[in-house]
């Protein structure tokens, strides 16, 4: 696939350290001559030292277009759009949103998500790639899996010889069934809304398969896949791009809440992958998963902590996932009616389900998130 030749870019990210990730991406631009076309929004936190500063003022100098808001100016931009700054938590990848909705009102052809552990290759046109895959027209390769969740770690080599581990956010109710449910692939036309770039190094895999069997993709299989129209999988914040018309369903949702006696932390880009994989599907828009891969250099992790902070979300998902993808019927004909309309599916379904999470204050919770949801739409619609 080739990018087209006229195309604007965004890459958002948010970060609390000191932007070296941020050289890695000038020298790749620079080298596939995308500088001109790419605009890099990086939305510092309170513990963003002064060094993340410097390094893009350098940078710009060289001939990067970056754009750092600072703190006040963040919170002078959610007053803008219409959001209460208090929404948006502060010491959290949720600032990310402010990124989403600058890159949105920019007008960008594409928009990539990324976590400031991850690193282009240096042989690949990262941005172009992103481009090749969003805005060209040819064939791919599908996958359709009879029990409607691909695994995407069986599109990398692993270190070890065992079997693939499973990305973050994968059902457990839909694991170790590859025998009984082997995926069958297909080449098909289709318009991809969405583009999850893979990772090396470091796969983005969750605590309990961190502490069990810690794994390093050592390459990527070159086989990029797209999902049919019943096959799900995890999509994350890192390296996924986007074209512009589905980030009004690409909200990172807010974590950070008592939820069945844990604090839950470290879904909210899970359930933001499929909330906009259920949009895309519902306007017939293709999700591909594979390049570009980026390595994944992992920031330090305490993974009993993480493991704390995930598990009432893997609980959560396991309920809201069998009926997200068999049973939740959408309407709207564009990405912010098609996720107002989620966001209130979501409402009624979770006053239905029963068991030891789901308390008052759990689903209490889900309402608070779907009137997040609907309050992302409308200030999409605002500054679109």
């Amino acid at each position: 696939m080739n990018a087209p030749s006229n195309f604007t870019c965004s890459i958002v990210v948010t970060t609390i350290n000191d932007g070296t990730f941020l050289q890695e991406y000038y020298d790749n631009l620079k080298r596939y001559d995308r500088l001109g076309q790419t605009h890099f929004y990086v939305i510092a936190d309170r513990k963003t030292p002064a060094a993340l500063y410097d390094k893009a003022l350098e940078l710009r100098k060289q001939g990067l277009t970056i754009t750092i808001p600072t703190l006040s100016e963040q919170e002078d931009y959610l007053i803008k759009v219409g959001i209460d700054p208090h929404l948006i938590l502060w010491n959290s990848d949720y600032r990310r949103n402010i990124g989403y909705l600058q890159a949105y009102a920019s007008g960008s052809d594409i928009i990539i998500s990324i976590d400031d552990d991850n690193y282009p290759l240096p042989d690949e046109d990262f941005v172009g790639q992103h481009a090749a895959a969003l805005l060209g027209s040819s064939d791919h390769v599908e996958v359709d899996s009879p029990n409607q969740f691909f695994n995407i770690c069986d599109l990398i080599k692993f270190d070890k010889a065992a079997p693939a581990p499973y990305p973050r956010g994968f059902p457990y109710y839909a694991r170790h069934q590859e025998e009984k449910h082997a995926p069958v692939f297909q080449d098909r036309a289709s318009e991809i809304h969405v583009n999850a770039g893979l990772w090396l190094m470091d796969p983005d895999v969750d605590a309990i398969s961190w502490l069990v069997l810690p794994r390093r993709g050592v390459s990527f299989s070159g086989k990029s896949v797209t999902l049919s129209p019943r096959t799900w999988s995890p999509i994350n914040s890192q390296n996924t791009g986007l074209r512009r018309s589905a980030l009004p369903a690409y909200y990172f949702i807010k974590m950070k809440y008592p939820l069945g006696g844990l604090d839950i932390d470290r879904y909210g880009d899970i359930f933001q992958g499929y909330f906009v994989q259920a949009i895309v599907k519902h306007l017939g828009g293709g999700i591909r998963f594979g390049s570009p891969v980026a390595n994944h250099r992992r920031n330090a992790h305490n993974y009993m902590n993480d493991a704390w902070g995930e598990w009432a979300c893997i609980q959560a998902l396991e309920d809201i996932l069998p009926w997200l993808t068999t049973q939740n019927v959408l309407s709207g004909s564009s990405s912010v009616e098609a996720y107002d309309s989620l966001a209130y599916h979501l409402e009624t379904h979770v006053e239905s389900l029963k068991g030891k999470l789901w308390s008052d204050a759990a689903k209490a919770y889900f309402h608070q998130m779907a009137f997040y949801m609907r309050t992302w739409s409308r200030t999409c619609r605002t500054v679109g």
